[in-house]
């Protein structure tokens, strides 16, 4: 059987060593699923199973063959190899394989939830992904890749959101959702031509259709009850103050009243709330 020569994601190009972006791909599966807590021989078998080739035919992987792409610093750019992996995971990846067992590092139970479901990034909306560097320091990042690339602890994400809750129960008002009336009203007139057209067709679509009604009738029922005292949100700077008051933020909290929570370039926290809240702890300019 032929072996490679030249390590896997790189080929020769006109006499150069150059990236192949089908291998490169794979590569970087390969650490972002270690670092997201899959085993050595989980993601062997899964590029087995997909017949992802290796080389020349040849579909096999093995938990010895990735743990060698894991060890291999050309992927960042070592004896003159282009660069394929961001040198954070790399470093990552390594540090989790060289302890006994490749740990998952446990994240107490809010942060772990948010990670997995609510941290999104302030630039361009896409969910960010968290790494324990050297277990010292936290670190978010992108996963779409943009520039936001930040050095933040839990601690000061918790802190972010606690200011958030303070400014809810100092003023109540903050929790009200702005409303632009203009976009509302074109929206449900938007909603109400849709019904129209497609119940004015000659072969109406029942599930479109259905659609549509529901959403309308949600969009006239805001409209009517626009005025009308809100309850969740009075609910929402009830819970504020009690989580406040027990310095505790808990996952029934964040899964009950957090929609979103993003997190910019410089470390400011924005908080959605489920009620359409939007509110920060950046300071006022």
């Amino acid at each position: 059987m032929a072996n490679r020569m030249i390590s896997y994601g790189y080929g020769m190009q006109d006499g150069k060593l150059s990236i192949i972006a089908e291998e490169a791909e794979v590569v970087n599966r390969i650490f972002a699923e270690y670092i997201d807590g899959k085993r050595l021989d989980e993601i062997a078998g899964e590029l087995t199973i997909e017949g992802v080739e290796f080389f020349l035919g040849n579909c096999q992987w093995n938990k010895n063959r990735i743990a060698r792409i894991i060890d291999n610093e050309k992927y960042i750019g070592a004896d003159g190899y282009p660069q394929i992996v961001d040198e954070d995971d790399f470093v990552y990846a390594r540090q989790l394989k060289s302890e006994k067992g490749a740990k998952k590092i446990h994240f107490d139970e809010e942060i772990e939830y948010l990670r997995n479901n609510k941290i999104t990034c302030a630039q361009c909306g896409s969910p960010m992904r968290r790494i324990s560097k050297w277990r010292s320091r936290e670190k978010w990042l992108c996963r779409c890749g943009c520039s936001n690339d930040i050095y933040i602890s839990d601690a000061v994400i918790f802190g972010g959101v606690n200011a958030i809750l303070q400014k809810v129960v100092e003023n109540p008002d903050n929790a009200v959702p702005s409303r632009d009336e203009r976009m509302a009203n074109l929206e449900l007139k938007r909603c109400q031509n849709e019904v129209n057209r497609i119940f004015g067709s000659k072969s109406p679509t029942f599930t479109v259709g259905k659609r549509l009604i529901f959403e309308l009738v949600s969009l006239r029922f805001e409209a009517l009850n626009e005025n009308s005292p809100d309850i969740y949100t009075e609910m929402l700077v009830k819970d504020c103050a009690d989580a406040l008051a027990q310095s505790s933020i808990s996952r029934e909290f964040i899964e009950k009243h957090i929609k979103k929570l993003s997190i910019d370039k410089a470390g400011c926290i924005t908080v959605l709330f489920d009620n359409g809240a939007e509110l920060t702890n950046a300071k006022e300019v």
